[in-house]
This record gives C-alpha cells, structure tokens and sequence, in this order.
C-alpha cells in the first residue's frame, strides 16, 4: 500500500501541494471557502474534499483511481458518488489516518497542535529501539520510524492501533503495534526514545479516550513521565507532553519538580505557561458551542470542579528526560514562545550546557549558534536609551535569554578562535563580569562550547 500513499503524495496530498493550492488556508476553517471560490476546476481539490474535508465527491473527480482507493480500505462507493472511510492529513512527509470528527469515546485524533508540539520536542538522533505511549493515529511513531531501528507503539484504543497500521503501510514504514494501556504492553523493557502525548486534560469528565483518563487531575501525566523513566536506557530521551495543576497564579514548571525526584535521569521542565481556569474550559469545550446550553453546563462543570480543587491554573509544556543510572540534575525553563520546527538541536544543547557547568568556563571558547536572533528594545526619553537586549532562536524551544545591554559588545568578539577571557578583553570588558551572561546564553543553548 506504500505505493498508494506515495501515488497519493505525488497527486497532490502532500503539505508542499496543498500550501501552494490554499496558501495560509491550508491549516485553516477557510479551505472549504478556498475551494469554492477559487479551485473548483483543479483536480487536487477533489483529493482535499474527499480525505481532508470528508465531503463526497464524483469518483471520476479524483486524480486517483476510486477503485484502487477502494480495494485500499479509502473510498467507499454508492450512489451519490464517493465518500473517504478515513480522513488523511499530509504532515512532515507522511500521510496520517484519522477519524473525522469525535463521534463516540474512541475517536482518534488527527495531525493537531499537541502533536505537532511533541514532534517538535523529540531529539532526533538514530537509535536502536524507540516507543511511542498511547500513539492515537501513530503519528509520533511514523517520525521515529526514521531514525530508529524498531519501533514499538502502544495504544488502549483499538482503533487507534488501526489507524497507525494503515498509516504504517500507506507511509511504506514498520511498527510494532500493542494493544494496552501506557506501558503495560512493554513490560521489563528498555528503549533510547520514549515519546507519550497522554490524555493530559485535567477536567472532571472523561468522555474522551484520546483527551481524559481515569486518573484525579493531573496524576496521568506524572505516572507516564515516572513509566518513561522506568523504561529508558542509560544515554536514552523521552519526551512527554504534559498538562498540569498550578496552585498558584504564578507557579509555572514549578510543579513538576516533584514529577521526576529521585529518578534516574537527567531532567528538563519546560513549561509554556499556564492557562487561567475559565479560558481552559473554555477551549476544551469549544465543539459544543454550537449547542449554546451544553456548552455553558460544561464550562461551569469543570470551573467548579477547579474551584473544588483549589486549581489557580494548568501549566502546559513537556518533560524531557535523558536517560542515567543514578539521579541526575533537574533544570526548569519558562518558554514564552511557542517551540517550532525541529528542537532536537537545541535540546541537546541545553543537556549539553548543564553538564558541562562553568567551572572554568572563561577559559574555554564558544560559538553562538547560527540562527539566533537579537533584539534590543529602545526607550525614548532626552535621547533614545537602551531598556533591554534579549536573544532568541526562530527554530526551537522557544526560550529567550534577556542580556545586560553593557554587555552587547561582548556578543561580537566570541568566536570559536578565543577564549571568552580573551573577547571580554578585546570588548575592554571585565570577564568575571561578563561571565553571568555567557552562563545563561550557554544555559539557555544559545552558545556551544568548542572542543568539549
């Protein structure tokens, strides 16, 4: 069936096609405006009404054979024409297999935020065995599919394990797919990749298998960070997108502290804010503002169930541990800026940045890494001063590292060919008091640290 998914690319469902077909409306309510308006005629509109959209279609419309789509499991004809059994949605090279819309408490997710998060947030280096937790439409395993060896996925969820099946033979890739829950079906195993998007909502209710669990709060994701940990090999990562409960307004990564105590790995917290009560119920229950009464007792359901639990907020982020065999360090990180891209790079920077410590770190040279970006904000008073300097990354985990402004000169004398002492004098700039700010570009994997 690879041959189809690859048939099916090269007719126009691939994220490159579809870009140029709908511009910034690919991932947006306005494809079906797009296609009306503008795209009747082009025969790739047919592909995205059929598989994207879920809309029946003329089977003589499709750049592919409706009876190769068909015997595929794809298509179903009648009729009235046309309709698409499954949805597909073109991400990253792939071409994922979803249900269409949350019917009933098995629906299985397609290509979404959360999982485009945690494919951001995977390292990606080649290893032997990788495992994807609750794999949903197998999205997540299809990625490490390219770099690992084996790749073992799990869901609870039997349609779920079907959809990253077709998914596995429309995309030409091979995984071993087990039904169970969590970490259940890899009992006493160990693999170099972990990767979970759990059922991380904390809510009262638990309607959906792909969105609750049957655990109080937040204790799901805190069990599978501690399950990931249990089953990484030394030198191995996992990555587990999370939510969590904050009990204060300005608790950020904070709680998760206590997630990974004792455990024997290295640990980064990174937290992407936390959600004020009212607009996280709100946004769980978007679906049911069409149904203005249902809408409203859900929404005031959850907030009391929050008020209940004495919940000021839900944090959102990731858990990204490095495997050891003894307990290692702990570092949290507030990312005000969403992560983007491939932030395997950085990760590994910012492991790299808290081995290494600062011991003798004016005495060692470093490089900024490419692509970061400088900003520096102006005040006007008499004359324009000014107020602050940060740096930044356009790909990565979206951290930012505010710099003493006295200290910009110093920014364009490191280099690979010096010591840090060396630029801070060159800067004719004191290096003890320059060495705050190269420790926190280092920590926040802004500098790289040569010949270590």
């Amino acid at each position: 069936m690879d041959a189809l998914g690859r048939e099916l690319q090269k007719a126009g469902l691939n994220e490159l096609a579809l870009a140029q077909l709908f511009g910034p409306a690919w991932t947006s309510d306005d494809v079906p405006l797009v296609l009306d308006r503008y795209r009747t005629g082009d025969p790739r509109a047919a592909l995205v009404r059929a598989f994207v959209l879920g809309e029946r279609v003329a089977p003589d419309s499709l750049p592919v054979s409706a009876d190769t789509l068909v015997d595929a499991g794809l298509l179903e004809l009648d009729a009235d024409g046309a309709l698409a059994r499954v949805r597909l949605t073109p991400f990253a090279g792939l071409l994922v297999a979803h249900d269409a819309e949350a019917e009933d408490a098995n629906f299985v997710t397609g290509v979404n935020a959360a999982s485009r998060t945690l494919a951001t947030l995977t390292v990606r280096v080649p290893v032997e065995r990788a495992l994807d937790v609750g794999t949903g439409s197998g999205v997540e395993a299809l990625l490490a599919a390219r770099h690992a060896k084996t790749v073992v996925a799990t869901d609870i969820n039997p349609r779920a394990i079907e959809y990253a099946a077709l998914g596995a033979r429309l995309n030409g890739l091979e995984l071993d797919l087990r039904e169970g829950s969590f970490f259940e079906p890899v009992d006493g195993e160990a693999f170099d990749l972990i990767v979970a998007n759990p059922p991380f909502v904390v809510s009262p209710d638990s309607d959906y298998v792909y969105r609750d669990s049957a655990l109080p709060g937040d204790a799901v994701c805190r069990e599978v960070v501690r399950g990931a940990a249990a089953h990484l090999r030394p030198g191995g990562f996992a990555t587990v997108l999370c939510n969590w409960i904050c009990r204060t307004p300005e608790e950020r990564w904070e709680p998760l502290a206590e997630w990974v105590d004792g455990l024997a790995c290295d640990a980064l917290l990174l937290a992407h804010g936390a959600v004020e009560p009212l607009r996280y119920a709100s946004r769980w229950n978007e679906p049911l503002r069409s149904d203005p009464e249902a809408y409203a007792a859900a929404v005031g359901r959850w907030l009391d169930y929050y008020e209940r639990e004495e919940i000021a907020g839900i944090g959102i982020g990731a858990v990204v541990l490095r495997g050891r065999d003894r307990p290692g360090w702990v570092r949290g990180f507030t990312a005000p800026r969403p992560a983007v891209g491939s932030a395997s790079d950085h990760l590994l920077r910012l492991f790299a940045a808290a081995d290494h410590g600062d011991a003798d770190l004016l005495d060692r040279r470093v490089a900024l890494v490419r692509g970061h970006r400088l900003d520096q904000t102006l005040v006007y008073g008499e004359e324009y001063s000014v107020a602050g300097v940060t740096m930044s990354l356009a790909e990565g985990v979206g951290l930012v590292a505010e710099i003493d402004p006295d200290a910009l000169p110093l920014l364009f004398e490191l280099s690979p060919a010096q010591t840090v002492r060396a630029a801070a004098v060159a800067a004719d700039l004191e290096p003890m008091e320059v060495l705050p700010v190269v420790r926190r570009l280092l920590e926040h994997g802004l500098l790289e640290v040569q010949g270590s």
